[in-house]
């Protein structure tokens, strides 16, 4: 029997009995929505903390240095790290094209700050700009004059200046202090985003981004040092080289060793690790699925115990047993592919409603399409085959009598 007709007559099998076919269906539905859920979720929380890990040069034009530290008191020290001198003594070898501190970490206007008011906590998304063009209810904007003159000054939402000052007229020109720094409040905004809290991810405050560097800023990661080597030396020899000075001479040769470093080799283990956490979640959402496949199995048994004439009629016209197992295999594939497909897309919508809820993305992508139709299509093989070959075995003798 060629194939388009055992798909034409499994799809017409299905819609024969549309309630009981979609009953079985739901329980593949609900599993492989369940586990592209999880995985969708998973994959957009991975690709988001690595997009935040990333900075290391995976071409290898690169090498890193980093202090393998002899006790944990030299690691915690604050002025712990590859020193200015260690950096320009590299900078000085011939074979050294560029040499500059490793940030592990993009550097991102939006950040979250904790501050203190009437013996309470407050935490809040802050951003740093060299200008704002807001709604202003009161007061004015930043300008780029402030970011170029350290100005002190802030922009505050109007919940913001509520909570501190009680109103957004009383906080113009009032003093805002975070951290022990003290700004001004210059202008105002329109609130449009909701109350404080670690879930409003919008920003409720405004500071010149130098201003905010210079008395807030993070101090410089000293941890790792990156360097390019010239084309024409061999790279391999050019760091052993490097690490051969700084062992003999550097400030930390005392506290630590200098070694040859590579940050992707950490961020190929944190995707790894969460790669294994998704799919373990996954695995646990999948035991519904075996569940629902021994429903499959369940409603192919009872076809063929209600086709048991259709079957006799196929083999008096003189349909072989690999035929009639074919054409129940088929029927269970298209059933539990259908369910799988129509699971994929709720899975995906269900991704897509709580990411909007949460502070990452979720996109379709071919891992979460390969394990709902090759998860779908394996169970419908695996709990149609008995009822299957149950249908291929059946003789025409036995059915006649």
């Amino acid at each position: 029997m060629r194939k388009y007709i055992l798909w034409r007559t499994a799809f017409r099998s299905i819609f024969k009995n549309k309630r009981r076919s979609f009953l079985t269906m739901f329980g593949i539905i609900i599993g492989i929505a369940a586990v592209i859920t999880i995985v969708a979720l998973g994959n957009g929380f991975k690709r988001n903390i690595l997009s935040q890990t990333t900075g290391a040069d995976e071409t290898g034009q690169t090498k890193y240095v980093n202090i393998k530290y002899n006790d944990f008191d030299n690691l915690i020290k604050d002025d712990s790290g590859i020193s200015q001198t260690d950096k320009n003594m590299v900078a000085n070898l011939p074979e050294v094209k560029e040499v500059s501190y490793h940030q592990s970490m993009k550097e991102n206007d939006k950040d979250s700050v904790d501050f203190y008011n009437k013996n309470m906590k407050f935490t809040m998304a802050i951003e740093t700009t060299k200008k704002t063009s807001l709604p202003i209810l009161t007061g004015r904007q930043l300008i780029p004059a402030d970011n170029d003159g350290l100005n002190k000054v802030v922009v505050l939402d109007e919940v913001v200046a509520k909570q501190v000052f009680g109103s957004a007229k009383a906080a113009l020109n009032g003093a805002f202090d975070l951290n022990g720094q003290v700004f001004t409040v210059v202008g105002v905004s329109v609130n449009s985003s909701g109350e404080m809290g670690p879930q409003n991810y919008e920003p409720l405050a405004y500071f010149p981004k130098k201003t905010y560097a210079h008395y807030l800023g993070k101090k410089e990661n000293r941890s790792v040092l990156a360097i390019k080597f010239n084309t024409q030396v061999d790279d391999d020899a050019a760091m052993d080289k490097v690490l051969k000075q700084l062992n003999v001479n550097g400030e930390s040769r005392l506290q630590g060793e200098y070694q040859s470093y590579d940050p992707s080799a950490e961020i190929k283990q944190l995707g790894s690790m969460l790669d294994q956490m998704t799919l373990f979640i996954g695995a646990v959402a999948a035991i519904s699925l075996f569940i629902a496949g021994v429903g499959v199995m369940n409603m192919m048994y009872i076809s063929v115990s209600e086709r048991t004439k259709e079957i006799g009629i196929r083999r008096a016209l003189g349909a072989n047993a690999k035929s009639i197992k074919q054409q129940f295999l088929f029927e269970g594939i298209v059933l539990t592919l259908s369910g799988g497909v129509i699971g994929y897309v709720l899975g995906i919508l269900i991704a897509f409603a709580a990411s909007f809820a949460l502070p990452f993305s979720v996109r379709p992508d071919l891992m979460t399409v390969f394990i709902s139709i090759g998860t779908s299509t394996l169970i419908g093989i695996c709990f149609s085959y008995l009822p299957a070959s149950a249908a291929a075995k059946k003789e025409l003798i036995d059915i006649l009598k």
